[in-house]
């Protein structure tokens, strides 16, 4: 039985790819493990002034704001000159997410929560936890691996609706926006802003693990195989 606590959280970035791209923006809600409902007053959010100058871009690996994520986010150059620098804003998400890490161990680190977290958000908390040009930790003693979030759970809303719908014709797309705003009629918030994304991607997994819940209470697995 779980009992840690879920931690839903999203970046927007200055391009598409994980292993290169800057945060612009963060936003988290917490969720509490056995009531899965978001914890009152648990929202963070910021938004991240990334590098700019294309040559400290080269030198360190790490691309520039491009015009297409601009596009989609509408985080521009003026607005993120304006913001905190990564290295602020992530040692106050590393205190807010340690706010529900109940024995301030890795292992009972809360749980990261995200649509598409495998493959986009979680590559970037490992690299600002433990690559250059950040290497802000936490880290494990070798400092290859975050342990910022639970080391062993990680729940990807996308693979979860996978299995809700790998076998449904009326759901071609499972993005966020096609499938919660589109198909299920999300209409709260503005779609790629990470706040709103985040409380969108909550409200889906609240529900979703509920219904998980009610599944497994009416099936018998104890012996399923004998």
């Amino acid at each position: 039985m779980n009992y840690k606590d879920y931690i839903v959280f999203d970046f927007e970035t200055t391009s598409k790819y994980p292993d290169s791209t800057q945060p612009v923006q963060i936003a988290a809600v917490a969720i509490h493990g056995r009531k899965l409902e978001v914890i009152p007053n648990s929202e963070f959010q910021s938004l991240i002034k990334p590098i700019f100058d294309e040559k400290d871009c080269a030198k360190f690996g790490v691309d520039p704001l491009e015009d297409g994520a601009v596009a989609v986010h509408g985080k521009t150059e003026a607005i993120l000159k304006k913001a905190p620098s990564l290295k602020s804003v992530w040692s106050n998400f590393t205190d807010y997410v340690n706010e529900y890490n109940f024995k301030k161990t890795a292992w009972y680190a809360p749980i990261a929560v995200g649509h598409n977290i495998r493959g986009f958000d979680m590559p970037i908390v490992q690299r600002i936890c433990c690559n250059e040009p950040w290497g802000y930790g936490p880290k494990d003693k070798d400092g290859r691996r975050q342990t910022l979030f639970n080391p062993i759970n990680i729940v990807d809303t996308m693979d979860l609706m996978f299995c809700c719908f790998e076998n449904n014709k009326e759901v071609n797309s499972l993005s966020n926006d096609n499938l919660v705003r589109g198909y299920m009629g999300y209409s709260k918030g503005q779609a790629h802003d990470a706040m709103s994304d985040v409380l969108m991607t909550a409200e889906l997994f609240c529900r979703t693990m509920k219904m998980f819940r009610q599944f497994v209470y009416k099936r018998k697995f104890k012996d399923a195989f004998v």
